[in-house]
């Protein structure tokens, strides 16, 4: 019997050890949230490894296949740079994350074009350049390695851009064709970037020849009336008019170029000369994290990543996917 009991014993043991290794190997592999209560989407909660994505580069046509972290190295790498604190390439990886894997759920990516998840054309899905990665860059990516924005369970879309003027922008004055996506955490926020950003985004001066103006507004456009006609919430053209002719400034800066027009934060349109004169400040659509903005946070606030996604994305929930 003392033999029986001594076996019964370690078998009960031996039991409780393996169940409790799987049980904790389960809950390794399981996403993480803030709270316990949020439950991801099946699109989100599916990563729980790392994936292997497809980019297509433009410079050649190819197609290659990318591990996803070896991806946000590249995209944080160009859309940011390494002149930037560690914690706001943090942040700038999570959002880079976080925003790819939203285009791939829910937009598709870039397969309806190339038949890949990505593309490294910067207007097509996220600038990517593997030449630019540093050791800061790759520090960055690995201590955020799978962690993602959600917002009620589901990718959030992290817009961000360079830099605002004094307030971040609301959905409908960036991106409306998102606003039944995003207008609950893509919302107006204090912000103080200028401070920081290159002088040539702050009340700068753009001059477009009068004659692509007209083009791309339309012969019946008299350039002499040119105006902002509606603003929004944070004081962004939303609508420019020249006479009867009227369209909005979202696609009239998309026509002129995002390089070229930096921000439909405008102060002022008129015709000079052969030329129509655009003033403003800022630079981007202005959505979402601002870049500057979050490197004032940190060098005067001492502000972490985490801290400054929560600022820029309010609503949204940190998971972190797998590690």
């Amino acid at each position: 019997m003392y033999c029986s009991s001594r076996k019964l014993t370690a078998i009960i043991l031996l039991l409780a050890f393996l169940l409790g290794i799987c049980g904790c190997q389960a809950q390794a592999r399981r996403p993480q949230t803030d709270e316990a209560d949020v439950k991801l989407a099946e699109e989100v909660a599916k990563y729980d490894n790392e994936p292997t994505i497809s980019l297509f580069r433009k410079a050649d046509g190819s197609k290659e296949d990318i591990k996803l972290e070896k991806y946000v190295q590249g995209v944080v790498a160009a859309e940011v740079g390494e002149k930037f604190p560690l914690e706001v390439l943090k942040a700038q990886a999570i959002l880079a994350r976080t925003m790819t894997l939203a285009l791939m759920e829910y937009q598709g990516g870039t397969r309806g074009k190339h038949g890949t998840d990505a593309s490294d054309d910067h207007t097509e899905f996220q600038a990517y350049n593997e030449n630019k990665v540093d050791k800061d860059i790759i520090k960055a990516v690995e201590e955020t390695r799978g962690q993602v924005l959600t917002y009620q369970g589901k990718f959030a879309y992290t817009f961000f851009h360079a830099v605002s003027y004094k307030k971040t922008a609301s959905i409908d004055e960036g991106f409306p064709k998102f606003k039944k996506y995003a207008a609950d955490y893509i919302i107006p926020v204090k912000t103080d970037g200028l401070k920081a950003a290159p002088e040539k985004y702050t009340n700068w001066t753009v001059k477009v020849p009068a004659s692509e103006i007209k083009k791309i507004m339309g012969e019946s456009a008299d350039l002499k009336k040119i105006k902002i006609s509606k603003k929004g919430p944070t004081g962004r053209a939303l609508t420019i008019t020249a006479g009867s002719a009227e369209i909005s400034a979202l696609d009239l800066r998309e026509e002129i170029g995002f390089d070229k027009l930096y921000s439909t934060m405008l102060s002022s349109i008129r015709l000079e000369g052969d030329n129509v004169v655009f003033k403003g400040n800022g630079w981007g659509h202005g959505c979402g994290m601002e870049q500057w903005g979050a490197s004032v946070m940190v060098t005067e606030q001492n502000k972490t990543a985490r801290e400054i996604v929560e600022y820029y994305y309010p609503n949204t929930k940190l998971a972190t996917l797998y590690k």
